[in-house]
């Protein structure tokens, strides 16, 4: 009798999924096409990328680097050879830089060898540099190549704040020599560590004279 009903029961779950895969149609060819070829709309509240996270986790993609927010603007004092790195302004950190051998004076044209003055972004990092690590600054900007085009010159560019040049030595890397710079803004390698830990890419910085 078991066997029986057993028998019964495997017949009916067959007649049952034979019935309910014949229910299954695919999609009418219209409908599949409109389904896989439609644009997408952009919605940034999805833009995940942008958001940075996905399911409340970080994304880092490929050149992404996660906001610390630890300094909001980077000053420094050409006279003074200082660097400070300030947070809703209280001072974070200081450092004494090099310069190029002549400090004095705004930029002006490329091979000056001065170091700009005003408020630009630090906008990009290049982890491997000829000096060490480097951060780019903004210039020049709308004003300075104006001001380089009325002389007949070009502005400019490329000017960093970056580490030492390699010299081969154990310890020489650490130890800041006299204005040397082209008209960057240089600090020692263990210093260009620090600063690169604690500025963000955005981040404002202004030079004074």
């Amino acid at each position: 009798m078991k066997k029986f009903l057993c028998g019964l029961t495997l017949a009916f779950v067959g007649l049952f999924s034979t019935a309910h895969a014949l229910e299954i149609k695919p999609l009418p060819a219209l409908l599949l096409a409109s389904a896989i070829s439609d644009d997408v709309v952009y919605d940034e509240d999805f833009d995940y990328v942008k958001l940075g996270k996905f399911s409340n986790l970080n994304l880092y993609p490929q050149g992404y680097r996660a906001k610390k927010n630890l300094v909001d603007h980077v000053i420094v004092y050409k006279q003074r050879h200082q660097m400070v790195l300030m947070n809703k302004d209280k001072v974070v950190k200081n450092f004494w830089i090099a310069l190029s051998n002549k400090p004095v004076g705004k930029k002006q044209y490329e091979g000056d060898k001065r170091t700009p003055e005003g408020t630009y972004t630090l906008d990009y990092i290049k982890e491997h540099s000829s000096f060490y690590r480097a951060f780019h600054i903004s210039y020049p900007n709308k004003e300075d190549i104006a001001n380089a085009r009325k002389m007949g010159r070009r502005p400019g560019g490329m000017i960093m704040v970056h580490g030492q040049p390699p010299t081969g030595g154990e310890y020489q890397e650490t130890v800041q020599r006299t204005d040397w710079t082209n008209g960057c803004i240089a600090l020692l390698n263990p210093d260009i560590d620090i600063f690169m830990s604690l500025v963000d890419v955005g981040t404002p910085i202004t030079i004074n004279p």
